[in-house]
């Protein structure tokens, strides 16, 4: 590189290391001067760039970097002009203003009224789906507010927020009529001008057209415990009768089958327990309580906690973590949410929970014929069957046979078609998680687990699509082996499953839209990874596998972005802001602008090969901190 040109990118990924700096930093740091000195400069920056550029000479280019502006603009004109606060009404009680988070006193346009507060639950639950505000205007309009459901009072927004134990309501109140009209112009203008540069590409002759297309379109198509115990049993054809029982769990109707291998998996860790079904499991819990609360059947995966509690093993009796006089144990190790135990303690705490509500007979509520909740036969016996077959270990079987048999193959220096493999890896990934998705009834995304499997099946598709371009093995099979992986974590997480029902801001179609979008664009970045990997290692192949890594950055970008924007327009719709700093969001910018460095001509990527790929296998980390790291930081997004 030349002197200037090594400066310049020097600049640009340190920048991009600076923000995600700040996620680790008190968040003061984003309301200093400095900080809107930093983002003023970059706005600058961007600016040189289009003059000297000339970009309006490349109109998906010009639209895509005007688009960046407008969103930077936005956001201060948020800074410096929005207002924000709560007002707390109570029922029949009228109100005119609202209390701004500087804590002055604001005049609505018009004063407002609570007529009702409701919450709606879920059925046979406690635990709240909605929350549900009912107002009316001085002028005598009436207003409905719910959580991702908003009400306007001229350029006010109100929304949902939270509530009082009288049945009064808490809602935010925002107003940042110029904020949101400069930033969502931005998102429009990234939308148009990415789709325009993604369909100029794809019609060019090119290394990596074919895959980029091939983005583009998926972008838019959108074992027993280990120790034998003497248990309590109960008879196998009674335990056979309950498995297609419909039961109301979590506000859902799911099988006697899947509730109970659902709940197997989180108080044991595995599918089976001393030889017993899962059906069989927990009908014996329910009928044999005393005997089983002496059995060391819940598994507690902290060897630190295993050690506190003097329990030997991986598994715990519920007598075990009593004293003599019925004391809660881990009760007195709980330091307040900042001992080093207190994570694992609260885990534990979640499965004893479950357990003692099945005693309670609370947990789950059997349902009588006739009941409005019950299922199509059909939707049921194909839930059975999934949770009897496992069609998620199939699929990681299938997987790692593939790229064993690819890599034996390469490294007996043996040539063989591996469309064939793939296709057939990437079918039983699709078959797996599209049933998952029928018996769920939405699309699975609302957990760690169901996530990883979608991006799983989205690499193995890359996979399909590199053998079915015929590139190297090494990299066809990295890439499997990357697929393998994502599943084999889907699976250890299925081995502790989310058993509470979602938050009710959770309830939205803007979670599969935006999760979606995310994910997808993590699988084609990430696919540079193998990609480069392979390129370092085969140098006969490195120009073509370099080009390949290289052109699967734009619609890897592109789908990043839209996954920021409609992530930030759900966040607008649910908390009353788009952006708000969160670790999640900081490192999701971070990506973003690490990917989209490359693509800068001025960087002339392409040829320097081995400089592209080793930038390109570094930059996987940001994926690795976006999804993972930020886990270990207060995060709304925080996958604990």
């Amino acid at each position: 590189m030349r002197l200037t040109e090594t400066l310049i990118f020097i600049l640009a990924v340190g920048a991009a290391l600076l923000i995600g700096l700040t996620s680790m930093l008190p968040a003061g740091i984003y309301s200093s001067a400095g900080w809107h000195a930093f983002w003023a400069a970059v706005a600058v920056a961007l600016t040189l760039g289009i003059v000297k550029g000339r970009l309006w000479r490349d109109i998906p280019a010009f639209i895509m970097h005007i688009s960046f502006l407008c969103m930077i603009a936005g956001g201060f004109c948020t800074s410096a002009l929005s207002r924000r606060g709560t007002l707390h009404l109570l029922p029949s009680k009228t109100a005119d203003s609202f209390v701004t988070t500087d804590g002055k006193t604001e005049k609505l346009p018009c004063a407002v009224t609570l007529l009702a507060f409701t919450q709606e639950h879920y059925p046979g639950m406690n635990f709240p789906r909605d929350f549900r505000s009912v107002l009316t205007t001085a002028d005598g309009d009436t207003m409905r507010i719910s959580m991702n459901h908003i009400g306007r009072m001229d350029s006010y927004r109100l929304y949902q927020t939270s509530f009082d134990e009288h049945g009064g309501t808490i809602l935010t109140v925002t107003h940042d009529p110029a904020g949101m009209a400069v930033s969502y112009t931005g998102f429009l203008l990234f939308a148009i001008g990415g789709a325009l540069w993604l369909l100029r590409t794809a019609t060019t002759r090119r290394p990596g057209r074919k895959a980029m297309a091939a983005c583009a379109a998926l972008a838019f198509a959108a074992m027993g415990c280990g120790e034998a115990y003497a248990v309590p049993a109960v008879d196998a054809r009674s335990a056979d009768s309950l498995a297609s029982r419909q039961v109301l769990f979590n506000g859902e109707t799911v099988s006697f089958t899947g509730f109970s291998t659902r709940l197997t998996y989180k108080l044991t860790g595995r599918d089976k327990v001393a030889g017993l079904s899962p059906e069989a499991f927990v009908a014996s819990l329910i009928k044999y309580k005393e005997d089983w609360s002496k059995v060391p059947f819940i598994k507690i995966k902290s060897k630190p906690l295993r050690e506190a509690l003097a329990i030997e093993g991986k598994y715990a009796a519920v007598t075990d973590l009593y004293d003599a006089a019925g004391n809660y144990i881990p009760a007195a190790l709980y330091k307040g949410g900042a001992g080093p135990l207190d994570k694992d303690i609260i885990s534990l705490d979640e499965r004893l929970a479950l357990l003692i509500d099945l005693w309670k007979g609370e947990l789950f509520t059997p349902l009588q014929r006739g009941s409005k909740e019950l299922r199509p036969e059909s939707s049921i016996k194909a839930e059975m069957l999934y949770y009897r077959i496992n069609p998620l270990r199939i699929a990681f079987i299938i997987a790692i046979l593939t790229v064993a048999v690819i890599a034996i193959a390469f490294m007996a220096g043996k040539k063989m078609p591996t469309f064939p493999l793939t296709a057939t890896a990437g079918a039983a990934g699709i078959a797996a998680y599209a049933w998952l998705w029928h018996i769920s009834g939405s699309v699975p995304l609302s957990g760690a687990s169901d996530i990883m499997e979608f991006a799983g099946v989205c690499m193995g598709l890359l996979s399909c699509v590199a053998a079915w371009r015929k590139e190297t093995e090494l990299l066809v099979a990295l890439g499997m082996a990357a697929s393998s992986f994502l599943l084999l974590v889907a699976m250890l997480g299925m081995k502790d499953p989310v058993l509470s029902p979602v938050m009710p801001v959770l309830a939205s179609p803007w979670l599969s839209v935006h999760v979606s979008l995310v994910m997808l664009a993590y699988a084609v970045l990430g696919f540079t990874l193998p990609a480069g990997v392979s390129a370092l290692a085969l140098p006969g192949q490195r120009e073509r596998l370099t080009s390949l890594a290289v052109s699967l950055l734009g619609p890897g970008v592109f789908l990043l972005g839209l996954g920021i924007i409609t992530g930030s327009m759900w966040a607008n719709v649910s908390w009353g802001r788009y952006w708000a700093w969160d670790p999640k969001e900081t490192w999701s910018l971070v990506t973003l602008m690490l990917y989209s460095i490359p693509l800068h001509r001025y960087f002339r990527m392409r040829r320097r090969p081995i400089f592209c790929c080793v930038y390109l296998i570094l930059a996987f980390s940001s994926i690795i901190m976006t999804y993972f790291g930020v886990n270990l930081l207060p995060s709304l997004h925080a996958y604990n």
